[in-house]
C-alpha cells in the first residue's frame, strides 16, 4: 500500500496555479483520392501544353505574316523598279522611233521640193533671175551701169527681158549680160560699181541641209534622245534629185 502524501505548509495557496500552456491543435490535413489526383494532374499537363502550343503557334504565325509581308513587299519594289525601267526603254524608243519618222518626212519634202525646183528650172531658167532682176533695179534706178553673169545658155534669151525689166522699173543705166560656163542654170551673180548679189543653188541646197541638220539637232535635244537611234545618215540629206 502506498504512503500517503505529505502536507507540506510552505504551500502558499493564494497564488494561482500556473498556466499550462495548451498543445497546439493541428489542423487536419486535405486528402484527395489518388485517382482523382492523378486524372487532375494529366488535365493540367493537358491545358498547359495546349496553351504553350496555342501560344506557339500565335507567335509562328505573326513571325510568318511578318516574312510574308515583308517578302511581298521586296517583290513589289522589284517589279516596280523593272516596271519603271521598261517604261524608260519603251518612251526612248518611241522617242526615237518618232525623231525618226519627223526626220524622214522632213527630208522627203526637202528631196521633193529640191527635184520639183529643178524641173521648174530645167522648164523655166530665167525665173529665178528676172525676179532678182526686178528686186534690183528699181533701188539701182541711179547706177550707171549693171553686170548680169548667168549660163551661157540663156544669156541671149535674157537680153529682151531685162530691156523690158529696165523700162519697167526705170533702170537709166547700162546693163552687161555676160554668159559664163562656171554659172549653174537658174543661178545669176548681178554686179554694179560698188556691190553685187549672187544667186547660188549650191549654196542655198548647202543652206537648207544645214537648217534641217539643226532642227534634227533640237529635236534629239527636246526628246532627250543620245544614242544614234533614229538617225539618218547625212548622205540621204543631198539626195540627188
Amino acid at each position: 500500500m502506498a504512503a500517503p502524501a505529505r502536507f507540506l505548509f510552505d504551500t502558499d495557496f493564494g497564488k494561482p496555479e500556473p498556466a499550462v500552456a495548451a498543445a497546439p491543435i493541428e489542423p487536419p490535413r486535405p486528402t484527395i483520392d489518388l485517382d482523382q489526383h492523378l486524372a487532375e494532374l494529366v488535365q493540367v499537363e493537358e491545358r498547359a501544353r495546349a496553351e504553350g502550343y496555342a501560344e506557339g503557334r500565335e507567335e509562328g504565325f505573326a513571325s510568318g505574316r511578318l516574312d510574308a509581308e515583308a517578302r511581298a513587299a521586296e517583290r513589289l519594289a522589284d517589279a516596280a523598279s523593272a516596271l519603271v525601267g521598261t517604261a524608260r526603254t519603251l518612251l526612248a524608243t518611241l522617242d526615237a522611233e518618232r525623231l525618226a519618222a519627223e526626220t524622214r518626212a522632213v527630208e522627203l519634202a526637202v528631196v521633193a521640193a529640191r527635184r520639183l525646183a529643178t524641173h521648174l528650172i530645167d522648164r523655166e531658167p530665167l525665173a529665178e533671175i528676172r525676179a532678182l532682176l526686178r528686186e534690183c533695179l528699181g533701188p539701182l534706178r541711179k547706177s550707171p551701169h549693171l553686170v548680169v553673169r548667168l549660163d551661157t545658155r540663156d544669156a541671149a534669151a535674157l537680153e529682151p527681158e531685162v530691156k523690158r525689166i529696165a523700162r519697167e522699173t526705170g533702170f537709166d543705166g547700162r546693163i552687161v549680160i555676160l554668159g559664163e560656163d562656171d554659172v549653174g542654170r537658174g543661178d545669176c551673180r548681178i554686179e554694179w560699181a560698188d556691190g553685187g548679189i549672187l544667186r547660188d543653188g549650191d549654196a542655198l541646197a548647202a543652206e537648207i541641209d544645214a537648217t534641217v541638220a539643226r532642227w534634227i539637232e533640237a529635236r534629239r535635244a527636246a526628246l532627250d534622245i543620245t544614242d544614234d537611234a533614229g538617225t539618218p545618215a547625212d548622205d540621204h540629206r543631198r539626195t540627188a534629185p
